[in-house]
């Protein structure tokens, strides 16, 4: 059953705090909407970090520049954050493919920043077409077999996605290319009211006409996670908070993960809803609270008992 940690009595609060060594969050929907910092999320921040928590941020959005992550992150971190502690699906996609010696072509669905990066890290990159062809089924073969030797089909987020596009991808997949996904959302919330259209979309549409399952390089994948553990020398997974808005995203690979999770209500799911998830485990959070914000609030409620309690080793 998920515990509010905003209720919890301060003894649980004190065990909770101590729990955990390091915090992975989410980004959208849990430290910023649509690019705007919610209010004290900088104060939670740095209270975790000034009471010893490594927090890591882990985001599925790749469409975002790394450098507007940093510029943000600044913000948040009195300019100590270090690119070390910033992940983001085209990071991951391309430590993978160095990890297993990739040397060949890719298609790639994706937006242009997550393009880029896979071009600038020196991978060979085929996309497209972006722009419409012509609707006969002679025109769009012409299109789609193109002889090209890809060796990997690689699925992010991308604006421009068509039809043609994921029959491009069908194709190369039927030659066995290697199968990566990245963002997995197949929902993407930019409001309460507004949930558009999520890259996992595409990747079932794929999964389901290839009969091929990806390796997921985004959350809530498997591979993802165990690639963060080793980057990050994680060996007790339990000691590690994962922070999210969206259960089937945070929360569940959270659970992959073995680590502890938190979810906030930013992001649009309330506590009241999480009595819908009653029956399923992987995307109910072990703990609830209204908004990351609200951490600070919890700590500095540790802080003053335990230094009542003359503990001044504790957060």
């Amino acid at each position: 059953m998920t515990k509010n940690l905003s209720n919890l009595p301060i003894e649980e609060k004190e065990r909770f705090l101590d729990s955990f060594d390091i915090v992975q969050t989410d980004c959208d929907g849990v430290l910023w909407l649509l690019g705007n910092p919610f209010d004290g999320v900088e104060r939670a921040v740095r209270a975790l970090r000034t009471n010893g928590k490594r927090v890591i941020f882990v985001s599925n959005n790749s469409v975002r520049p790394m450098e507007d992550y940093r510029a943000k992150l600044d913000k948040l971190t009195d300019h100590t954050v270090d690119d070390d502690d910033i992940i983001h699906p085209a990071k991951i996609v391309i430590q993978y493919l160095r990890e297993i010696k990739f040397d060949a072509l890719c298609y790639v669905i994706g937006s242009t920043n997550f393009k880029n990066y896979l071009k600038e890290a020196g991978f060979q990159v085929l996309d497209g077409p972006n722009e419409p062809v012509q609707e006969s089924a002679r025109a769009v073969m012409a299109s789609i077999s193109d002889g090209q030797a890809v060796k990997a089909v690689i699925v992010d987020f991308d604006y421009n996605m068509n039809n043609v596009k994921l029959l491009r991808a069908q194709l190369y997949l039927q030659h066995d290319a290697l199968f990566i996904a990245g963002a997995m959302d197949t929902v993407l919330p930019l409001g309460p009211r507004m949930r558009l259209i999520g890259p996992g979309c595409y990747v079932e549409v794929l999964q389901n006409i290839a009969d091929r399952k990806p390796i997921v390089l985004g959350k809530p994948g498997l591979q993802m996670s165990k690639m963060l553990k080793r980057m990050y020398s994680i060996e007790d997974p339990r000691r590690v908070l994962f922070v999210g808005d969206q259960p089937e995203m945070d929360v569940k690979f959270g659970h992959i993960s073995n680590y502890q999770t938190l979810l906030v209500g930013t992001g649009g799911v309330k506590e009241e809803q999480l009595k819908k998830f009653s029956d399923k485990p992987d995307i109910t959070p072990d703990y609830y609270i209204e908004s990351f914000a609200a951490l600070e609030q919890i700590v500095r409620e540790v802080v003053v008992y335990k230094a009542r309690n003359g503990d001044k080793s504790g957060p």
